[in-house]
């Protein structure tokens, strides 16, 4: 008698050992955007109490669009991939947490700033004190299915699950895949800022992937 284990889901986590350069060019810009601007909460988002560039393309650019940020952004990821792997940036932006922020349990497809659905998504750890703050919490996507059948005694596990992330760390996980931040402590002086970012496969092996 045995029992398997069908499809698992994966994340992938890896820390960038460049991270306090990142930290020198991006930490002030991401710090003036919060301090002296007046960022709206992106529509159809029900967080209340957060900072994020979502939906400013134009500042995101500025932001991210150097070419040592997305040079080491792409270096990384590629190191997740099993074989060769080509791919674009979707999309960039910051979160930047600590008035005791928090964001729903959401994922990356189907919205309608994206031009095709996204592969993959990222979160890079940039400024983030294991301590005060708050890692994001995944969402087994079957939880609802799996409820009209019976998990057995022997076979139970959570269907969520908080990775172990340190500041430096970059997480890519499928772009499917339901998360969310819960609310922290307030924690002035001392954010947490996140960047985020999608990329869309445009090869991977030998098999190129065509925009659905």
């Amino acid at each position: 008698m045995y029992k398997l284990a069908l499809f698992p889901i994966h994340i992938f986590q890896n820390n960038i050992r460049e991270n306090h350069i990142l930290k020198d060019e991006l930490l002030k810009k991401i710090e003036d955007q919060h301090n002296n601007s007046k960022l709206k909460i992106p529509e159809g988002w029900t967080t209340d109490n957060l900072c994020t560039s979502f939906s400013y393309e134009d500042l995101n650019y500025s932001l991210f669009g150097d070419t040592r940020t997305l040079f080491e952004y792409k270096r990384y990821v590629a190191k997740f991939f099993d074989l060769p792997v080509e791919f674009d940036f979707e999309s960039i932006w910051f979160n930047h947490y600590d008035n005791g922020d928090w964001q729903e349990e959401h994922t990356h497809t189907g919205n309608h700033v994206f031009q095709f659905p996204a592969t993959f998504s990222c979160i890079h750890f940039l400024k983030f004190d294991p301590k005060v703050h708050q890692a994001p919490i995944f969402v087994d996507p079957y939880e609802e299915v799996r409820q009209s059948s019976l998990e057995m005694v022997s076979n139970l596990t959570t269907n969520r699950v908080t990775p172990n992330v340190r500041e430096g760390d970059i997480i890519m996980f499928p772009s499917y895949l339901r998360h969310f931040v819960p609310k922290g402590i307030d924690t002035p002086g001392n954010p947490r800022i996140t960047i985020a970012f999608n990329i869309k496969v445009k090869k991977y092996g030998d098999t190129e992937r065509k925009n659905s």
